[in-house]
């Protein structure tokens, strides 16, 4: 076999390469919004629970439905309910079955939870603000 046989084709290399960029790069951006939670004693996964049901609640003002929380999550419905609970028992979120089908858990932010979401948006925004601040719109877009 020749060299060139052997060789690794150019768009193989080229998408691996880039896959392990892409992947570097999320990793770098997670653990720069980590740190952004991690000042106000949450995990992102927390804030985005916070996130689905702070935003969530204009839409359905009784709560939020557990199974929407753990759709908006992209996570197994088993990790909500352990974030849920976490955000609960600092009284983040209250949480009471739905009076129309009792098999239906609804989550609502509390006054402090939205106090607290209010904070960590107003710094994730500013994060990435400075995280893309390389970038023009056209480029973002």
């Amino acid at each position: 076999m020749s060299p060139a046989q052997k060789r690794e084709p150019e768009l193989d290399r080229l998408g691996r390469d880039s896959f392990i960029s892409l992947f570097l790069t999320a990793n770098r951006m997670t653990d720069e919004v980590e740190a952004v939670c991690k000042e106000e004693g949450l995990t992102m996964s927390h804030y985005t629970v916070l996130w689905v049901v702070c935003l969530g609640t204009s839409e359905h003002p009784e709560g939020v439905p557990m199974r929407m929380i753990a759709d908006g999550v992209l996570t197994r419905a088993g990790d909500v309910t352990r974030l849920v609970d976490r955000l609960t028992r600092d009284g983040f979120v209250d949480r009471e079955p739905s009076e129309a089908d009792r098999r239906v858990v609804l989550v609502r932010p509390t006054r402090a939870g939205r106090a607290l979401f209010k904070r960590l948006t107003a710094n994730v925004k500013a994060l990435h603000r400075e995280q893309w601040s390389g970038l023009t719109l056209v480029e973002l877009k």
